[in-house]
């Protein structure tokens, strides 16, 4: 990961495929880790064990940590909207869904990221874009209409954190500014042993039993989601205008499809494959947009600067 400077177009695409692979990896790695620990003893967990990979990613990185208090206080509230109470709420959308359709009405963020970005920080949206996102609207529709896939309870849930991911992606661009991506994930993540400490002690009985498969899904939400995922998307998110970054949302889903066939013999169903496939047009539509135009690039004053 660079520190300073602006990522070249083959850098891009290999951090977007590596940020949807990771993103997608925490569908089936909360199914795992439910098996032994309850939603928020994994959000407790996953905060406390993340907080210490990501000091010493940062270490190794070189990224500073000690930032003015008035930002670490933003970082938290923004990271406790798009880190933890997300996966809060994700965590108990997925108790109540299918891996296929959790994923497809988590990804309808970049509808809410998109809007906020025109409004907030002004950015110049590509009427191509637009469509895109109508395109993919109805794909979540067909998705998530089916009624074996969701329950109301797991659907409520699952809207509530896509709204999460969607302000969270928008909020942060104004920090990513001014510090490195690892610097504004670590102080976004360890407000949550704070915030959950309410779990910690069921969380602390439920280790002493857990699998070792739960464990593994623990690992991956720490290690590859968290570590991974939510760093290189806030490296992408000092790069690029927010609506290029979150239509990569939208190829979530089929990767993890994928994921759960391999994993858990999870067979989509017909509704589940053309959803999908309408979403995955939807991403074609409006990425077709070329990539430099004068209604792509973002507001004066939101570049990200050399940190």
């Amino acid at each position: 990961m660079t520190a300073k400077g602006s990522l070249h177009s083959t850098q891009i695409v290999v951090i977007f495929v590596l940020t949807t692979a990771a993103f997608a990896a925490s569908f089936p790695a909360i199914r795992v880790a439910e098996t032994s620990f309850d939603p928020a003893s994994i959000v407790w967990l996953r905060a406390l064990f993340a907080s210490v990979a990501l000091a010493l990613l940062a270490l190794g990185f070189r990224a500073r940590l000690r930032i003015p208090w008035p930002d670490v206080l933003r970082a938290a509230v923004f990271g406790q909207l798009g880190i933890s109470a997300f996966q809060w709420l994700l965590n108990s959308g997925v108790a109540e869904s299918s891996i296929g359709t959790a994923s497809t009405i988590v990804n309808t963020a970049p509808l809410i990221s998109m809007v906020l970005a025109a409004v907030i920080l002004r950015e110049r949206i590509p009427l191509l874009r637009w469509v895109g996102v109508i395109v993919c609207f109805i794909g979540v529709y067909i998705l998530g209409s089916s009624e074996a896939s969701t329950t109301t309870k797991g659907a409520v849930y699952l809207i509530a954190a896509a709204v999460s991911l969607g302000v969270y992606s928008v909020a942060i661009k104004t920090l990513l500014i001014r510090y490195h991506p690892l610097t504004v994930t670590f102080h976004g993540t360890w407000p949550g042993i704070l915030l959950f400490s309410w779990a910690a002690p069921a969380a602390l009985d439920e280790a002493t039993n857990a699998t070792v498969n739960a464990w593994v899904g623990l690992a991956t939400l720490v290690l590859v989601v968290t570590c991974i995922g939510y760093v290189l998307l806030a490296r992408l998110l000092q790069e690029l205008p927010i609506s290029r970054v979150v239509f990569y949302y939208y190829l979530v889903p089929p990767v993890a499809i994928v994921y759960a066939i391999v994993l858990f013999g999870e067979i989509p169903s017909a509704r589940e494959i053309l959803g999908v496939a309408v979403v995955i047009g939807g991403v074609v539509i409006a990425l077709s947009t070329p990539a430099t135009t004068s209604t792509d690039a973002a507001p004066s004053g939101t570049d990200p600067p050399s940190r």
